[in-house]
C-alpha cells in the first residue's frame, strides 16, 4: 500500500472513529436515562396530555414548542410507549444526524482532510451538542436545521429544474415547524442566494416557504398574544440591552463551549471573521453566519427571541465552521512559524472537550433533578385517601409523572388556568395548607421556597438539588 492510500484510508478511519465515539457518548447519555428536569417535564406533560391537533394551539405550562417536533415525539411514544427515554429518542436521532450533516457541510467548505477532521471533532465532542442530543427540547433540532440550511444552500445550483427546486423549497418550508429559528436562517439564505438571472426559478424555489412563513407568523402571533405577558416578565433579564451587551454576548459565545478561559472562543471567532474578510474566502458562510448572529441579537433587543444559553445552540455550527476556517488557513500555510501557535491553540481548544467527554463517560449523567425518583417513592407509599400538596414550581414534574401513575388522591396546588390551559405560578409558597384530619404528602421536586420550618414524619431528599418529598401523619 503506497503513502497516498495510507493517507486516504487513515482519513476515513479517523472520521469513522470520531463519529463512532460521538455516537457512543450520546448513546451512553441516553441509556443513563436521568429524570426529566423542569423544562422537560413541562413539554413532556403536553405530549402525554394533548392530541396531535392541539399541538398547534397554546400549550400547557407556559410552553412554546414547534408543533411538528411535538407531533414526532407523540408519534414516537404511540409506537414505542411513553417513557423518559422514548421521549428523548427523537432528539437523540437528530443529534446523531447532526454530526453527519455537519460532516457534509465541512466537505463542502474545506478540501484539506485534516481540517475536516478537526471541524468534525469540534462538533462531535462539544458539550452542548452532546447534552442537547438527549434532552427533550427542540434545541438540537435547531442545531441540525442550521447544518441542513447550510448544506442545501451551499449545494444549490440554478441549473436544477423547476420541479426539483419546488420540491426542495417545499422541504425547506416544513423545517420551521420543527425548529422556529430556522425560519430566520432560511430567510437570510434565500436573500443571499437571490439571482436576477434566475429570478423565475428563485420565485418557484421560495414560494412554498413564503406560504409556510405566513402560516407560521399567524401561529406565532396567536401564541404570543396568549403568553406575551408571561414571556416578557419571566425573561426580561435574558434579553439583550445596550448597557450590558458586550458581557451578554460574551456569555452567549462562552455558553457554547463551557470553557473556563472565557475570552478564548470569542478571540478565535473574531480572528476567524477577520481572516475570512482579508482572504475573501468562504463568502457565503461568512455572510450567512454574521447575518444570522446579527438577526439573533436584533430579535433579542426587540424581546422577540431569547438569545442566550440553550436558545443559541443553533449558532454552534456557524461558530465552529468559522473557527475551523481559521485553523484551515494556518494548516494550509505550511510554514514553521504557524505550526507552533496552531498546535498550542488546538491544545487549549480541544483539551476541555476531551476532559468533559471523559467526565461524561465516567460519571452517571444527570439533569440535576430527582423528580422521577421522588414521584415513584411517593406513589408507592401513598394511600388513596392521602392529600398531596404540590409545590408551586413542582407542578410540571407532578403532572408529567402522574401521566404514568394517574394517582387518584385529592390534590392541592397553587396554579392557574387560562381557559383549558394549565399554567404554573412563580410565587413562593409561604405556608403549606396541611389538612390534619388526613395524611399529607408535600411534593417539592423544584422547591419554590424553604421548607426547613416543617417537621415531617418522613422525608426524602435529592442528591442533585434541594428537591424533596415530605410525609405528615394526620392528627389522632
Amino acid at each position: 500500500m503506497n503513502l497516498e492510500n495510507i493517507k486516504k484510508y487513515s482519513y476515513y478511519l479517523v472520521v469513522g472513529l470520531i463519529l463512532l465515539f460521538g455516537f457512543l457518548i450520546r448513546l451512553k447519555l441516553l441509556l443513563d436515562n436521568p429524570s426529566f428536569w423542569f423544562d422537560e417535564s413541562c413539554l413532556g406533560f403536553n405530549v402525554l396530555s394533548l392530541n396531535y391537533a392541539e399541538f398547534f394551539k397554546p400549550l400547557h405550562l407556559q410552553q412554546i414548542a414547534p408543533p411538528l417536533f411535538l407531533v414526532m415525539s407523540k408519534l414516537n411514544i404511540d409506537i414505542f410507549g411513553a417513557s423518559d427515554m422514548n421521549l428523548r429518542l427523537f432528539p437523540f436521532i437528530i443529534g446523531n444526524l447532526a454530526m453527519l450533516m455537519f460532516l457534509l457541510v465541512l466537505k463542502q467548505n474545506f478540501k484539506n482532510k485534516l481540517t475536516i477532521i478537526l471541524g468534525l471533532f469540534f462538533l462531535c465532542f462539544n458539550v452542548q451538542a452532546m447534552k442537547y442530543s438527549v434532552e427533550f427540547k427542540p434545541y438540537i433540532v435547531e442545531m441540525f436545521s442550521t447544518c441542513l440550511v447550510l448544506y442545501v444552500f451551499t449545494k444549490l445550483n440554478w441549473n436544477y429544474s423547476y420541479k426539483k427546486l419546488a420540491l426542495i423549497g417545499f422541504g425547506l418550508a416544513l423545517v420551521p415547524w420543527f425548529a422556529f429559528i430556522s425560519a430566520v436562517m432560511i430567510s437570510i439564505a434565500f436573500l443571499l442566494k437571490f439571482s436576477k438571472e434566475f429570478y423565475k426559478k428563485w420565485i418557484v424555489f421560495i414560494s412554498p416557504f413564503l406560504i409556510s412563513s405566513g402560516l407560521l407568523i399567524f401561529y406565532y402571533l396567536k401564541i404570543k398574544n396568549f403568553y406575551n405577558e408571561f414571556m416578557v416578565d419571566f425573561f426580561t433579564d435574558s434579553f439583550f440591552n445596550f448597557h450590558d451587551f458586550l458581557i451578554q454576548f460574551s456569555v452567549v459565545i462562552n455558553s457554547l463551549f463551557q470553557m473556563k478561559l472565557v475570552l478564548f472562543p470569542i478571540i478565535l471567532l473574531l480572528l476567524a471573521i477577520i481572516y475570512c474578510l482579508i482572504k475573501k474566502e468562504h463568502k457565503f458562510l461568512l455572510k450567512f453566519s454574521c447575518l444570522v448572529m446579527l438577526s439573533g441579537v436584533i430579535l433579542s433587543f426587540l424581546q422577540i427571541y431569547l438569545f442566550y444559553g440553550r436558545f443559541v445552540v443553533f449558532i454552534l455550527p456557524l461558530v465552529l465552521l468559522l473557527i475551523t476556517s481559521l485553523f484551515n488557513g494556518m494548516i494550509e500555510h505550511k510554514k514553521f512559524y504557524t505550526l507552533i501557535p496552531t498546535v498550542v491553540v488546538l491544545i487549549f481548544f480541544m483539551i476541555p472537550m476531551v476532559f468533559i467527554a471523559c467526565n461524561i463517560v465516567k460519571e452517571p449523567f444527570n439533569k440535576e433533578s430527582c423528580a422521577r425518583e421522588l414521584f415513584i417513592e411517593m406513589a408507592e407509599k401513598q394511600k388513596v385517601d392521602d392529600v398531596i400538596i404540590i409545590d408551586t414550581l413542582s407542578l410540571p414534574d407532578f403532572l408529567y409523572y402522574n401521566g404514568y401513575y394517574n394517582l387518584k388522591n385529592r390534590l392541592y396546588w397553587n396554579g392557574l388556568q387560562k381557559g383549558k390551559t394549565i399554567l404554573y405560578k412563580m410565587d413562593k409558597d409561604e405556608q403549606i395548607p396541611l389538612e390534619r384530619e388526613h395524611n399529607n404528602w408535600l411534593f417539592a421536586t423544584w422547591p419554590s421556597t424553604d421548607y426547613s420550618y416543617l417537621t415531617p414524619d418522613y422525608e426524602q431528599g435529592c442528591k442533585y438539588n434541594s428537591g424533596l418529598i415530605m410525609y405528615f401523619k394526620k392528627d389522632k
